[in-house]
């Protein structure tokens, strides 16, 4: 299976979105109501394209995951034009008060790839693919408007940008790294 971990906030949003959107939404339509109103349209068929040209599947690493289920996350989705669907969301792993430091977001996805069984292999692409054998993951992307992911998980990352959220170029660059296997990508 191949995995999107997906963020929301400069992803599937951008600033450019809340500039535009009182003349772009009409007001009678569900999609003016909360949460809707935050997703643009059209970064969400960026986000379809990725799913259609590789079968992936979703898991919601966003802080939209907060106090939400999977079948609310798919609902809401589902209502602004999604047409993948939301397999988990990656757990919260807090942060640490008494050092001031907060648990990058990157943790939490690979805390998810590893009880997957998915980890990356350093020394060959032949280990590396023998290794994806076991794993119930055989490929994933980052899509995230914020850096703090892993070093490791650097050829997995699309950076999308708070302005412009998941562009098509970026959306573009997601299908090639999903449609790539991590030997290719590693080494």
């Amino acid at each position: 299976m191949k995995v999107i971990f997906l963020d929301f906030d400069g992803v599937i949003n951008s600033n450019e979105w809340y500039q535009t959107r009182m003349d772009r939404v009409d007001m009678e339509e569900i999609r003016a109501q909360y949460p809707f109103y935050e997703l643009d349209p059209e970064l969400i068929e960026n986000l379809n394209f990725i799913i259609s040209e590789t079968g992936a599947k979703v898991v919601i690493s966003s802080s939209w995951r907060t106090g939400r289920s999977v079948e609310i996350l798919q609902d809401i989705l589902d209502k602004v034009g999604f047409k993948g669907e939301i397999i988990d969301k990656t757990v919260h792993l807090g942060s640490s008060k008494n050092y001031g430091y907060s648990i990058p977001r990157g943790c939490e996805i690979d805390h998810w790839l590893l009880s997957k069984g998915f980890y990356r292999n350093y020394f060959s692409k032949e280990k590396q693919e023998k290794q994806l054998e076991k794993s119930e993951i055989k490929n994933y992307v980052i899509l995230d408007d914020c850096a703090d992911m892993l070093l490791q998980q650097k050829e997995h990352f699309v950076n999308t940008s708070w302005k412009g959220g998941l562009t098509i170029d970026l959306a573009r660059k997601a299908v090639r790294i999903l449609n790539s296997t991590p030997g290719d990508l590693y080494f």
